[in-house]
């Protein structure tokens, strides 16, 4: 599934991917990855470039469950942005989910982020609301994340035990 999006004067594609896709596409993924986190400051003690990257493999090859897809954005033929393992196969009647990582890669022109950071959070909240959730619970990796999606609907909601809990009601 795709939609074209554009921003200004450049064309954009948002597609959502399967596992499949997402792995036949792996190598520009990591190393787009690797490049966005490379240099973050997380928000829990012990967290590295290591843990988006990995996860994010982990919702590629199944081992966070089935219909885990994404969402990624293409712009002159690359990845510039993506919002992963977006969970689309509710387990029982679960109404809460959690997701994936959110990044933009730091050389998409300052003109053009906020556009398609929109349609990378509109296509991926679709996705898990489709599937029946009705609220996303989940920390926020990095100080950059949790300052931009608040602007998103997520809201700091931390319990005695868990610190870095975020919510958003879908």
């Amino acid at each position: 599934m795709f939609w074209n999006l554009t921003v200004e004067d450049r064309l954009f594609e948002i597609r959502l991917l399967d596992g499949a896709e997402m792995l036949s596409r792996w190598d520009e993924v990591e190393r787009m990855l690797r490049k966005a986190f490379d240099d973050a400051q997380y928000n829990d003690d012990g967290y590295s470039v290591e843990n988006p990257v990995s996860f994010t493999r982990a919702g590629v090859d199944g081992a966070l469950g089935p219909g885990i897809k994404h969402v990624i954005a293409l712009g002159n033929g690359g990845l510039v942005g993506g919002f992963f393992c977006l969970p689309t196969e509710p387990r029982g009647d679960e109404k809460s989910c959690d997701v994936g990582w959110v990044f933009l890669t730091p050389d998409l022109p300052h003109p053009y982020r906020r556009g398609v950071l929109n349609e990378i959070m509109a296509r991926g909240y679709q996705a898990v609301k489709n599937a029946g959730f009705e609220r996303i619970v989940s920390n926020m990796g990095t100080a950059a994340g949790s300052a931009a999606l608040t602007r998103y609907g997520f809201v700091h909601s931390p319990l005695p035990s868990t610190s870095n809990r975020w919510v958003k009601e879908l």
